[in-house]
């Protein structure tokens, strides 16, 4: 099926934005809402936040209306992302922010927002618990954390259009946080880190594949995308994925900013007992491939081929 990509470029999110409209266009009503998100904790604390947002409501209809995830598929991503957690959440840093960032026009939204490469360590720790959240077996239950984490950077996507918009937003790039990029980023948690864990040396099921696609298909419907944007097994995903790699991959300042930061974040962090710092933008070249590492200008270091066989040696027994 063809997709028309042009369309949905130009294509937001009516709900949420209608809501972050409504409180953000008002200083004391975004206030009010700032201090219920901020007590918005878990999913226990949902119905104390209707109490004060209830203008909230908007998003228990749109669960009820995407319907419920498939049990037997979530179980199985869950169990895939549990025995592999630790490559995956590495996989999030190393090769899915940078693959993000090679769509130059998306990227330009994160460039302009200031907070990705002005705050990289918080934006590391905010995904990978937005992703250990999702994959939480408790996640949706009364003590978890799953549901007001979707709704929170649901809401987050709308107040970046907002702000943007109201700024000096050039409408060539499309609208800012569009469905076309939330798709990009949506693969990204899903096909590219598959793409990586192979590239590691993991050897990954047809089943396995398509149950981890299928459940974060539906973790984007809960986050606002478009039925059409929701690949439900590997051949609709690399489909959708080269699409959009082909319309947007291209070199930027953007990019390469926002990349670099990641780099600098990554060494200041690093205890270089494993990986010394010289290694990791050849570790990131290894996982993403050449092209899309030149168009970051990611530095041509080397990451030896004795590490890449030791990746593979315990992925094997992993």
């Amino acid at each position: 099926m063809l997709i028309d990509l042009n369309y949905f470029r130009q294509l937001g999110d009516r709900l949420a934005d209608d809501f972050v409209s409504l409180y953000f266009s008002d200083n004391e009503k975004k206030k009010k809402l700032d201090l219920a998100l901020a007590n918005l904790k878990t999913n226990a604390n949902w119905a104390n936040f209707l109490v004060e947002i209830p203008e909230a409501k908007w998003f228990d209809d749109e669960l009820i209306r995407i319907g419920e995830f498939n049990q037997i598929q979530r179980k199985n991503a869950l169990k895939f992302y549990q025995q592999k957690s630790t490559y995956i959440l590495q996989l999030l840093g190393l090769l899915s922010l940078p693959y993000c960032y090679a769509a130059a026009d998306g990227a330009m939204v994160l460039y302009q927002t200031e907070r990705m490469y002005k705050d990289v360590a918080k934006r590391l720790e905010e995904t990978g618990m937005f992703v250990a959240s999702m994959m939480n077996p408790k996640g949706f239950e009364e003590n978890g954390d799953a549901k007001v984490q979707l709704f929170k950077v649901r809401v987050m996507h709308a107040a970046g259009r907002f702000y943007l918009l109201k700024s000096k937003w050039d409408n060539t790039l499309g609208l800012p946080v569009n469905q076309e990029d939330m798709a990009g980023t949506n693969l990204s948690f899903s096909l590219i880190v598959i793409r990586g864990l192979r590239k590691m040396g993991f050897t990954i099921s047809y089943q396995e594949q398509t149950d981890y696609i299928g459940y974060w298909s539906w973790v984007g419907k809960a986050l606002g995308l478009h039925d059409d944007l929701l690949p439900k097994n590997g051949k609709q995903a690399f489909d959708l994925e080269k699409a959009i790699s082909d319309r947007h991959f291209r070199s930027s300042i953007a990019g390469k900013e926002l990349t670099k930061s990641l780099l600098q974040c990554f060494y200041s962090l690093n205890d270089e007992k494993q990986i010394k710092n010289q290694e990791i933008a050849g570790f990131m070249r290894f996982l993403l491939g050449e092209e899309v590492s030149n168009i970051l200008d990611i530095p041509k270091s080397n990451f030896p081929v004795s590490k890449q066989i030791l990746l593979k040696l315990k992925a094997s027994i992993d």
